[in-house]
């Protein structure tokens, strides 16, 4: 079960332009979020972009969640290195009509991670960043970091916010993964056709009751997670769920939002009113065209299959639903639980709200790497 660090930050009225608030915002934030949100945006467009230093970073095809997590340990080397973060052109996650020739997430999704681009030929000439210890590169106008490097820093948060983090009670072996939830809060800053299309999926696409106050946010992985890493039956999911909801029935209701991939998880919440556990629930969730129940088919085939705009669009629209819920059960084996766990307790200012995980008893024991 998720515990909230402490003291928590009081929810500010912005964090940074464009940050991506609702109408069903918390009160509390994780420590130091403000701060941090203000200090990505100003490194990130500075005031002079001719003097700019870049770092630039080719997504690597995988999972949505796994990519946003990935490109924030790109961020973060950015930061220390006192360089703009950029996202190279031709993201796999762009590769659609809608997209056209918008060839990067901050350009069809999002906006703009920086103000300030460097040219092509500083692109052409950019050397490779294989490890954040040598500086015998500092003087290039641009670097293109590769994998090694991220790798090798994947377990930390930036330089500049290690004495701050030191001065409050969350542990130091979790200080990265505050730093996941700020670049994910930072990155994930849908644009104006972005924030449109959800909107218009929400109105058309849900089925069953909308989140409301007190519901409880169920993600469900299946697919190919089980090459990854243990996956578990959807009556776990549901005990787990009934478990939350008995700890304040005043508090959670017994409405849920259940995102998954799997149509089967759908059926077995939503079909007959009563689950196989004997948890009777309102349960709502995004329809459209469901994914085939192959558990063994790899992701990737599947997005490519359904197109990654369909895909990309989906899970920002259940991303978006799943946080107005008050509660959240999940497997944080799963990169997209991360995501909401780490966005909820950011920008969406529900850092106090409960958290509980199919696997894990204590948070001191979870594995959130990656």
């Amino acid at each position: 079960m998720y515990i909230k660090p402490g003291p928590l930050a009081p929810c500010p009225k912005e964090f940074a332009p464009g940050s991506w608030a609702s109408k069903s915002m918390g009160q509390w934030t994780l420590p130091l979020t403000m701060e941090a949100q203000r200090e990505i945006y100003a490194n990130q467009n500075p005031e002079d972009c001719s003097k700019a230093k870049y770092l630039v970073y080719h997504v690597v095809p995988n999972g949505v969640g796994a990519v946003i997590h990935v490109a924030g340990v790109a961020l973060q080397i950015a930061l220390d290195l006192q360089r703009v973060y950029v996202e190279a052109s031709g993201t796999f996650l762009t590769d659609s009509p809608q997209c056209g020739d918008s060839r990067t997430l901050d350009s069809c999704y999002f906006l703009p991670f920086s103000k300030c681009k460097p040219t092509a030929a500083q692109l052409r000439d950019a050397p490779h960043l294989a490890s954040t210890r040598g500086k015998e590169q500092s003087d290039k106008p641009v670097l293109t970091v590769m994998h090694d490097a991220i790798v090798e820093v994947r377990a930390q948060a930036p330089l500049r916010f290690l004495e701050r983090l030191n001065q409050t009670d969350m542990d130091p072996r979790k200080w990265y993964y505050w730093w996941r939830a700020q670049a994910a809060a930072y990155m994930l800053r849908p644009n104006e056709a972005t924030l449109k299309e959800i909107e218009r999926r929400k109105k058309t696409m849900i089925a069953g009751p909308a989140p409301a106050p007190g519901c409880i946010s169920v993600h469900v992985r299946h697919g190919d997670k089980g090459v990854e890493a243990q996956t578990f039956d959807d009556q776990v999911y549901d005990k787990t769920a009934a478990k939350l909801h008995g700890l304040d029935p005043d508090r959670f209701s017994d409405r849920l939002w259940v995102s998954t991939e799997d149509p089967s998880t759908i059926s077995y919440f939503a079909t007959n009113g009563t689950t196989a556990a004997g948890n009777k629930w309102q349960t709502g969730y995004i329809a459209g065209t469901p994914r085939k129940p192959d558990r063994n088919k790899a992701n990737l085939a599947y997005m490519a299959e359904i197109g990654y705009y369909e895909e990309v669009l989906n899970a920002l629209t259940n991303l978006d639903l799943a946080l107005e819920c008050d509660g959240f059960v999940g497997s944080i084996y799963s990169n997209w639980v991360r995501l909401i766990d780490e966005m909820r307790s950011t920008i969406r200012c529900k850092a106090d709200a409960v958290f509980v995980d199919v696997v894990y008893d204590s948070p001191h024991a979870m594995d959130v790497n990656w």
